[in-house]
């Protein structure tokens, strides 16, 4: 059976003519067997009809649909996928993400002193799980917010998303090529920190002291931190700044606001230096991974793996 269509009907998804399914493709001159009930697997990346009716073109990135929707724009040549325009990509909520970051610094800190005015060592496990709670708490709550007081309440808006198996392999190669590259960068300005004035780092004592403050220590670098820092920054402080200022501005704003956030109260002024310029560049890194792909995948493993072969390095020297 074959069904006779309109000439001049332009490429799309359309109701299955045959209801053999919900939807079939359309190439501009014959029904195609790309067929789906709710996502056409098979096809590449591209703008097509939306098949939900909701929006002229809808973005699907070779998997499943996406939020981007609008009439195809022009391409241009910033990050990848071309087509998707900064108004897109970015959400509202630059006001919720600095209220969810003092928020976040508020009561992290505010925890972690009342735990130790009652009497706790600042080593405490509990102290250590409950102060960073309530920083996640804050970033967390921010995201959320944005997501529902801005758009349809779904954290994909984000860039948050299941891990693929390409997000491993390209996080992990990416975390060892940013490791490196931030040595280089660092590297010679290091003969600035005074060696007898250095002052430990948290990561340094905790990993160093008991087994049980160490593993805990461990996962909320390796797993808490990747999670929720890319969540915020990459996704909602990134987002926000892209649709006010566009991708150039975004991915070096947020990595500003990323190294700032790593301040520690004592530190002198080479310290502070070369944290902000590692941490900067890394934010940097980053950023392009999350314009790059267009979610938060390869970044949240990518900031994993860097973070976890820190560890793995104080482990091995203590």
């Amino acid at each position: 059976m074959t069904m006779i269509t309109p000439a001049g009907i332009p490429p799309g998804w359309y109701a299955d003519p045959w209801d053999a399914t919900r939807w079939r493709w359309w190439d501009g001159a014959t029904w195609t067997p790309h067929a789906g009930r709710s996502t056409p697997r098979g096809t590449p990346p591209g703008w097509y009809a939306d098949p939900s009716g909701e929006a002229p073109q809808r973005w699907w990135d070779g998997r499943g649909w996406t939020a981007f929707t609008g009439p195809p724009p022009p391409e241009r040549p910033w990050f990848p996928p071309r087509g998707v325009t900064d108004e897109q990509v970015g959400v509202r909520g630059g006001g919720l993400a600095l209220g969810g970051f003092v928020t976040a610094e508020v009561l992290g800190a505010g925890i972690a002193i009342a735990l130790l005015v009652a009497g706790l060592s600042s080593q405490s496990v509990v102290v250590l799980l409950l102060s960073q709670f309530g920083l996640w708490a804050g970033l967390f709550g921010a995201c959320v917010l944005a997501a529902r007081r801005y758009g349809n309440g779904s954290l994909r808006q984000l860039g948050l998303a299941g891990i693929r198996r390409q997000d491993v392999g390209v996080g992990v190669l990416a975390a060892f090529i940013g490791r490196i590259a931030t040595v280089v960068l660092v590297a010679p300005f290091i003969p600035l920190l005074p060696t007898k004035t250095v002052r430990g780092s948290s990561l340094t004592n905790g990993l160093t002291s008991s087994t049980l403050t160490a593993v805990v220590l461990a996962l909320i670098v390796a797993v808490g931190a990747p999670f929720f820092e890319e969540l915020f920054f990459r996704g909602l402080v990134q987002s926000a700044i892209t649709r006010r200022w566009g991708a150039r501005v975004a991915v070096f704003a947020q990595a500003a606001c990323f190294a700032a956030a790593h301040y520690q109260v004592g530190m002198g002024l080479a310290e502070t230096f070369i944290t902000f310029l590692t941490i900067g560049a890394l934010g940097i890194y980053l950023g392009v991974l999350r314009w790059r792909y267009q979610r938060l995948g390869p970044g949240m493993v990518a900031h994993a793996t860097f973070n976890l072969v820190a560890v793995l390095l104080v482990f091995a020297v203590r």
